[in-house]
């Protein structure tokens, strides 16, 4: 007796060359889409970054304004001696209690504390203003960071009675 096998041709085995391309090209738009994604997001954190080190320099230079003031007063001084138009308070204004002189770039010691320098090795730069005596006796104390093309600003008023 002899057996006969039939075979059923199947001459589908695979993907065909539309398939697999078709595959690639969804998968290609996906993983740009992701890409792109992570890419911005890594950007904003920068920016983000840049943000808060800029608010933090506006803090401190209204804060270093205040410090002189105090001084000032605890010594029994104008409140207001070495602050008319001063643009340039740092940290080592704390030693003088004055101002440093040097220009408005912000560069960064081998602390890493910031200071007021000629020319920055930061993009950052920080502007103080202590305006003349306003009607109330008190003086307004403007602080603008200024990075990238993007600034940031607060103001403050001086009033001589600190304590």
């Amino acid at each position: 007796m002899t057996v006969i096998k039939n075979k059923i041709r199947n001459y589908r085995k695979g993907f065909t060359l539309i398939e697999v391309l078709v595959v690639v090209f969804v998968l290609g738009v996906g993983l740009i889409g992701a890409l792109s994604f992570f890419n911005i997001n890594l950007s904003n954190q920068f920016e983000a970054k840049n943000e808060l080190i800029a608010a933090g320099l506006v803090q401190e230079g209204a804060d270093l304004v205040r410090n002189i003031r105090d001084y000032n007063s605890l010594n029994g001084k104008a409140f207001d001696l070495n602050l008319a138009g001063c643009s340039a308070i740092d940290f080592n204004s704390l030693s003088n209690h004055q101002c440093t002189g040097a220009g408005s770039a912000v560069c960064i010691d081998a602390n890493s504390r910031y200071y007021q320098c000629g020319s920055g090795n930061t993009v950052f730069s920080r502007r103080i203003t202590v305006s003349g005596v306003n009607s109330d006796g008190s003086r307004t104390v403007t602080c603008t960071v200024s990075w990238n093309g993007r600034t940031t600003q607060s103001v403050d008023y001086l009033y001589s009675n600190s304590f």
